[in-house]
């Protein structure tokens, strides 16, 4: 009589089977297509709510500003040099340093003459990143950026303020927001004064104190390649303080709609309105693109508004809406309600 051991050792193993294989794979690519995306938008969230976090502490410190300044910050307190860089001046983050978490990391800002805080090339305060600033969705390739003309380094940001209905080029802003050029070189007009508390008529709960700024734009980058526009992947200095165009990196606004991209590559740019075909004509779209707010969140962007509050904000909200969030004394409270 065979043993056991015997016996089980002449029964036919049987293995799996190449369809039997092929419905396994096919289950565990299904659980990945339905995984991934889940914990993709799992990660997004927390992102999103992180960044919300950040928006809420930089509108806290403008309060604190606000409480011992009775004033807002500048978007940039701007003047007239003989030397060059003729426009110098100090940015709205720059006077919010004192009320924030790294306080003690830029104690020698110069809010003298403002050049002495980009010259000292990788050294230079302008150069730090401030983590506060940055979107954790917000995709930047370097940061700090290099302007390799003068040796500037400037650090980026995911956010910027409330510049009203238009906030670039300076010379057509309308300085209707909270945060405008301020000083002997301010634009529109020269000696315009920080806004007020008392100012902001439309209510702090209905007006916009900073938005996000998206670094992406793929249509847009085609036209960079060819050496047309402002890069954005070199826009958004927090501590803008030299050359004409500071208050565009610091601000934003709201003529064009949230999440604007250009929507046409260089090579498609012919016969559109406005006309892009000269490099000239271009600088009507930069102006829309690098004003425009924007993030790397699906579906909208976060803001905090003047009175502490932060909200996620849907792209399909009415262009005439986010310019009636976006002013501050407009009246249009009252007809958007």
């Amino acid at each position: 009589m065979k043993s056991n051991a015997a016996m089980e050792s002449t029964i036919p193993r049987r293995g799996f089977s190449l369809l039997e294989l092929l419905i396994v794979i096919a289950v565990i690519g299904a659980l990945f297509a339905i995984i991934v995306p889940a914990l993709q938008a799992v990660r997004e969230t927390a992102r999103r709510t992180e960044c919300a976090s950040q928006l809420r502490q930089v509108a806290i410190a403008t309060e604190s500003f606000v409480v011992a300044k009775e004033h807002f910050p500048p978007g940039v307190e701007q003047w007239f040099f003989n030397s060059s860089v003729a426009y110098r001046g100090i940015p709205l983050f720059a006077y919010l340093l004192p009320y924030i978490e790294n306080q003690n990391a830029l104690t020698t800002w110069d809010y003298i003459d403002p050049i002495n805080n980009a010259n000292k090339g990788n050294r230079s305060n302008t150069a730090f990143v401030l983590p506060l600033l940055i979107c954790p969705s917000d995709r930047i390739k370097r940061n700090p950026i290099v302007m390799a003309s003068r040796d500037w380094h400037y650090a980026l940001a995911s956010y910027g303020g409330n510049g009203g209905t238009k906030s670039y080029f300076p010379t057509q802003s309308t300085a209707d927001g909270i945060f405008h050029t301020t000083g002997e070189a301010s634009e529109p007009v020269a000696y315009q004064v920080p806004t007020r508390p008392r100012d902001v008529t439309d209510g702090v709960s209905h007006t916009i104190l900073f938005g996000e700024r998206s670094h992406v734009d793929p249509n847009y980058q085609t036209f960079n390649d060819a050496g047309w526009g402002e890069p954005l992947d070199e826009w958004g200095w927090w501590g803008a303080s030299t050359s004409r165009k500071m208050v565009g990196h610091v601000t934003m606004s709201a003529s064009q709609p949230i999440n604007y991209r250009l929507g046409f590559t260089y090579a498609q740019r012919a016969g559109k309105t406005p006309p892009a075909d000269s490099f000239n004509q271009f600088q009507t779209y930069v102006e829309f693109r690098v004003s425009a707010y924007g993030s790397s969140h699906p579906g909208g962007a976060n803001f905090a508004f003047a009175d502490g509050s932060v909200r996620f904000v849907n792209d399909q909200i009415a262009l005439d809406m986010l310019k009636a969030l976006s002013t501050r004394a407009g009246t249009e409270v009252e007809q958007s309600d």
